[in-house]
């Protein structure tokens, strides 16, 4: 539960909330903040919480599974281009620029016979058209300049994905979880559209806070890359077999690998 609206209903009617704030109950504007204003404390308490969690043995520090999930950004689709749809809206648009002159031409040999109302309606809508291409280009220039893939507006590190065979603009949140209990020991926040590549950067510092020399890994084959599989051997990481992924995933942590 993200939305801090939510969260502010949560403290009125959850019991388990409730009784956890002591009877607090903070409106969104106050949760906001103090999420906003605290976000280097929580990621160091999350990091003590998890070291509490391996004092207490309830990592096996055995075996880790990674995996990635999408989470919406506050980024609409229709404010998220990529170079592609940029050249296509301009192209529409110069389309829609060259049918407006013909007509604009054409209006003008009947504008004597009337109050020129007509011309003035297509010049404002070319105007129009024209500031919108101007728009346009400049955000294509911005991406070519960056050598991103796309550019939001909204939320400028979100991006593009697919989740859950829908397309929409977020994040991919990596994470590494121990067999034992099914506990997160790493989770990591990119804004890279694939997992290919990800699997060192989010293994090696689970592997890292679990104190462990060695330790198997288990994850799906869109993590599948030659030099991300050769860094996971040479930091420790034993790689199971693809079969083994399935069945470990089948049980606890892959539903749809």
């Amino acid at each position: 539960m993200r939305s801090s609206r939510r969260l502010e209903a949560e403290c009125h009617r959850n019991i388990e909330v409730i009784w956890l704030l002591r009877t607090l109950k903070p409106d969104f504007k106050t949760i906001a903040d103090f999420r906003s204003d605290n976000r280097a404390a929580f990621r160091a308490v999350f990091r003590q919480f998890t070291l509490l969690c391996r004092e207490l043995n309830l990592f096996g520090r055995e075996l880790l599974a990674v995996d990635g999930t999408r989470i919406k950004a506050v980024n609409n689709k229709d404010r998220n281009f990529t170079k592609n749809s940029l050249e296509k809206f301009i192209k529409a648009v110069d389309k829609r620029v060259d049918e407006y002159l013909r007509r604009l031409d054409e209006s003008d040999v009947e504008e004597a016979a009337t109050d020129g109302s007509r011309t003035k309606n297509l010049a404002e809508k070319i105007e129009a058209l024209r500031e919108k291409r101007g728009r346009y280009g400049a955000l294509l220039t911005e991406l070519e300049r960056s050598g991103e893939s796309q550019i939001s507006l909204t939320d400028p590190d979100s991006r593009a994905m697919a989740a859950h065979t829908k397309v929409a603009v977020g994040y991919n949140i990596q994470v590494a979880v121990d067999a034992k209990h099914k506990m997160i020991v790493e989770q990591e926040v990119t804004n890279q559209v694939v997992d290919m590549g990800l699997l060192t950067q989010t293994a090696e510092p689970a592997r890292a806070i679990l104190d462990v020399n060695n330790i198997d890994v288990v994850a799906d084959r869109g993590y599948f890359k030659i030099e991300d599989i050769e860094a996971c051997e040479k930091a420790g990481l034993t790689l199971c077999s693809q079969a083994a992924t399935r069945i470990v995933g089948a049980q606890w942590f892959f539903p749809q690998g």
